[in-house]
């Protein structure tokens, strides 16, 4: 594609990737006798002990992720989806009318001179594609928060946005490709306007939209999705073949009018993304954007971040990320004893990663068992089972839950917890 303004660096180097915490969690809120909470940050520790509960949380959390506004969250859902034949069907037709009409648009501006005009026309064409789906994508989300629409339904909608916004990029470097080709001085400012409309079609893609899509095809097995949803905020989580996803949309951080120069985002990202930021140079990173907006780009081993930083309130406003489970370090540990197991719970906020440990309470071995989650006294939801040493990851629900651990011999262990939203322990 085109070389974008505010390009400031995209490294390949070799280097040594040092410990550090990656997300933030919380401290622990009231849970049930018999537990234990502590936290695996570097940060110094306060502990509180009653009875065999022992509590020990961070005086200090990192950052690294875009919180939302607890406060303003109207619903949330977090459930398991599968594979669904329609809305797969309905991916694969809306890409085959979208080919089409890039093929078009190619054929039409496939002249060796073009009009400026028809340039220009196709471009607000662009623009005004783009502006339909954001708009699509911001009604499915109120619709959402209101209760007018199920997950399943608001995901496959997101998810054809997702694909929609990827396959209109190509659009946009069919005729960028056209401005180029004219090398004309009057028509550069329609590439500028590309540029702009490009990056505020990669804000409609993202990593849990696109393990959606797998989900829903096939491609991947059934998976529990989080979801968020209130004015001016909305998030997506999930967990997928050892990494955590996140999507994360602050619109109340977005104006207009202002711009941004790459120091400035450059330092925004190293304040608010520190773990990211720290080990850039063992991947490729990048800095761009149109001017209005900056996006920030690193890709490591371990993970992957993509921030836009808006050139006026010079604040972060969507987030996209992806973080390999063990690179997490949580800030609540809970260790429940019960009938003869430990239980143990590492967290970090609602939405974020949850990881279920369960070993005998004498001799320390690791002990097979069934873990589920239940809320409000509805039956518990089976979310995986541990063996030999292995890990139940999961994600963390919004309000008082409790899990249950069922092991091969019928003991069984119960731990409540109470988790804490993300901008509450930033």
């Amino acid at each position: 594609m085109r070389a974008l303004p505010l390009f400031l660096a995209a490294l390949l180097v070799t280097a040594t990737v040092g410990a550090g915490a990656m997300v933030p969690a919380e401290s622990d809120a009231a849970g049930v006798s018999a537990a234990t909470t502590a936290t695996a940050t570097a940060a110094p520790l306060q502990v509180t002990a009653g009875g065999d509960r022992t509590t020990e949380t961070a005086n200090a959390t990192p950052r690294n992720v875009l919180p939302l506004r607890a406060g303003t969250i109207d619903r949330s859902s977090l459930r398991r989806h599968h594979v669904d034949i329609g809305p797969a069907a309905g991916f694969e037709t809306a890409a085959a009318t979208d080919a089409l009409a890039t093929g078009a648009i190619e054929q039409n501006l496939s002249a060796e001179s073009v009009e400026t005009d028809r340039l220009a026309a196709s471009v607000d064409a662009m623009a005004a594609t783009a502006d339909r789906l954001r708009q699509r994508e911001a009604d499915a989300i109120t619709a959402f928060a209101a209760g007018d629409r199920d997950p399943e339904p608001l995901l496959e909608e997101l998810v054809l946005i997702s694909q929609t916004a990827d396959r209109l990029r190509d659009r946009v470097d069919v005729i960028d490709a056209r401005i180029e080709a004219t090398a004309r001085d009057d028509q550069r400012a329609l590439s500028d306007r590309l540029t702009t409309i490009d990056y505020e079609l990669r804000m409609l893609d993202g990593p849990v939209r696109a393990y959606a899509a797998d989900v829903f095809s096939g491609e991947r097995p059934a998976g529990r999705v989080s979801i968020q949803a209130g004015p001016e905020n909305f998030e997506l989580t999930a967990i997928d073949d050892g990494s955590y996803l996140r999507e994360a949309y602050r619109f109340d951080n977005r104006a207009t009018g202002g711009q941004i120069t790459a120091a400035t985002a450059e330092d925004i990202v190293a304040d608010q993304y520190p773990w990211f930021w720290e080990r850039r140079s063992g991947g490729t990173w990048s800095i761009g954007g149109p001017g209005s907006l900056s996006l920030v780009s690193i890709e490591i081993d371990e993970g992957s971040l993509q921030t836009f930083i808006d050139g006026t309130t010079e604040q972060r406003f969507v987030e996209h990320q992806q973080i390999a489970l063990d690179e997490i370090v949580p800030v609540t540990r809970t260790t429940k004893r019960q009938d003869g197991l430990a239980v143990t719970v590492e967290r970090t906020y609602v939405g974020g990663p949850l990881d279920v440990r369960v070993v005998d309470a004498d001799t320390g071995q690791p002990v097979a068992a069934d873990v589920s989650i239940g809320q409000n006294g509805q039956e518990s939801v089976f979310v995986g089972s541990t063996s030999d040493g292995g890990d139940v990851w999961t994600l963390t629900p919004r309000g008082t839950f409790t899990l249950t651990i069922l092991a091969e011999d019928d003991s069984a262990a119960f731990v409540e917890l109470t988790p804490q939203d993300a901008d509450s322990v930033l």
